[in-house]
């Protein structure tokens, strides 16, 4: 009698456990197999590149106390491909409320030029010391040249490149206004963040220089509509003439740029 209790009761425990609800056995090979990395993305910054950009810097550091004759230039445009536009204000030294300003030295033009080259993006660069200041005065020919290509051009956004002291303990700091340069487009923040990070550029800080004080070009933009952003550059990344690390945080900066521009970072769809 206890053998055919036993037996019944091995008989209802095996009916309980049908197959569609048994837990599934352990698939030994994907306990096993690596995480499936992802794809890497071929290098896009050649040292040809490079070696050109510190020709600009060189040249444009070397101006520095040269005068300018009257009426002559002392900024370029150069037209490009892609509604994008990138500004290096700060290229050569500025004339501010009448006193000549420090340079945040030609590696900012340097970069901007990198960029047109491997995006097809607008610039907007000084050349020479001119008689203003374009990030801290509206009435010059450097604002009106932009006011009139952004117009023209509708771009998606400008980038404002300036050079930040090395001792700061950021490698770039975003401003934007506290936000209001994006004008609602806070994408465009986030894919920049997200390319650098993907570069190795990890250490980002947010609007310590925020653009918002005085007439900036990043307050200048966005009062015509089009979203700006200010990027602060250590100058660890914009002295590609220094050294051979110098020279590389240049090239992996310039690539992580290229990147966010050539991403496009639309608006998601809703």
């Amino acid at each position: 009698m206890k053998y055919v209790l036993t037996l019944l009761l091995a008989l209802s425990l095996w009916g309980c456990g049908s197959p569609a609800t048994a837990p599934a056995a352990p698939d030994r090979a994907a306990a096993t197999a690596p995480a499936m990395a992802a794809p890497l993305q071929r290098a896009m910054v050649a040292p040809s590149l490079v070696y050109r950009a510190i020709e600009v810097q060189q040249q444009l550091d070397a101006r520095e106390g040269e005068l300018l004759a009257e009426g002559a230039p002392w900024f370029r445009v150069v037209p490009g491909r892609i509604p994008v536009v990138i500004t290096a204000p700060h290229a050569t030294r500025p004339l501010r409320n009448g006193k000549r300003r420090f340079s945040d030295g030609g590696g900012t033009a340097a970069l901007a030029l990198a960029l047109a080259e491997l995006t097809g993006a607008h610039v907007v660069y000084t050349t020479e010391e001119g008689p203003s200041d374009p990030n801290y005065h509206d009435d010059n020919a450097f604002k009106h040249a932009l006011a009139g290509l952004v117009r023209e051009l509708q771009p998606r956004y400008v980038l404002d490149i300036h050079g930040s002291h090395a001792f700061r303990p950021y490698d770039i700091d975003l401003g934007t206004m506290h936000g209001e340069s994006l004008l609602g487009q806070d994408h465009l923040q986030q894919g920049l963040v997200t390319s650098l990070r993907n570069e190795g550029i990890l250490n980002i800080s947010g609007n310590y220089f925020a653009a918002a004080k005085n007439q900036t070009i990043t307050k200048f933009v966005a009062a015509l509509g089009v979203p700006a952003i200010q990027v602060e550059v250590n100058t660890t990344y914009l002295s590609p003439s220094a050294g051979k690390i110098e020279a590389q945080r240049f090239s992996q900066l310039a690539q992580a740029m290229a990147r966010f521009i050539e991403s496009g970072w639309e608006r998601p769809r809703g």
